[in-house]
């Protein structure tokens, strides 16, 4: 899990709101996320990709405007006084709304919401709360960091296919060819803090700087 800071909504959300309190000034109405124009959503959705770096807040994943949708931190049901529409409480996340269900990620957390325990992106401290091990596998860096250890459970961090596409990741970084050098592990985990030229980070990013610094310590 990659921290994620939040930027500025796009003025045509900040519109949309602002008309619709006024609006609701004149005559008293209720309304929500669900009553966002789909052109509005499209380009709130394009917004958090982008301030995401092309990655799926939960999972590390690529992602683009066909393959996520539009999450909500506290989910939809729990939330009162339009919070359903607050920038502060949207993420991307895979998979699209039309594509298969999927077990792990969003879909897996579902209406979990624990503001005590949940360990999500917009917490600075995310991503030195969970650690990365061979073959993909996760825990939490503290043993005892219950938060870390219900996360994982509630978004099945741990399912197989994210274990293997993590995995992968790793192998392809650090692996896929002749040992590599110290400064050139040294240049590679550097970059996964830095975004290409479309903006993007790399998948997984956070998961081959850790293994980056476990590569390191063979040079100790």
């Amino acid at each position: 899990m990659k921290y994620i800071q939040k930027q500025q909504p796009p003025h045509e959300l900040i519109a949309w709101t602002h008309a619709k309190a006024l609006d609701a000034e004149k005559q008293p109405m209720d309304w929500g996320y669900d009553d966002i124009p789909s052109e509005v959503r499209d380009i709130v959705k394009e917004h958090l990709i982008q301030e995401q770096g092309g990655i799926c807040c939960y999972t590390g994943r690529a992602i683009t405007s066909k393959s996520s949708h539009i999450e909500h931190l506290k989910p939809q049901e729990l939330c009162v006084n339009h919070e359903d529409t607050e920038y502060g409480n949207l993420l991307a996340a895979y998979p699209a709304p039309n594509m298969p269900g999927c077990a792990y990620g969003a879909h897996a957390k579902a209406n979990w919401y624990d503001t005590h325990l949940f360990v999500h992106p917009l917490r600075r401290n995310c991503e030195n709360r969970f650690r990365y091990k061979s073959h993909g596998k996760i825990s939490p860096t503290n043993p005892d960091d219950q938060g870390a250890i219900e996360t994982i459970a509630h978004l099945r961090l741990d399912h197989p296919l994210l274990e293997r596409m993590r995995d992968d990741a790793v192998q392809g970084a650090l692996f896929d060819g002749r040992p590599l050098s110290k400064g050139q592990v040294e240049r590679l985990m550097a970059a996964m803090d830095e975004r290409d030229g479309n903006g993007h980070f790399r998948k997984f990013c956070f998961v081959i700087k850790q293994a980056c610094e476990k590569y390191l310590k063979r040079f100790d």
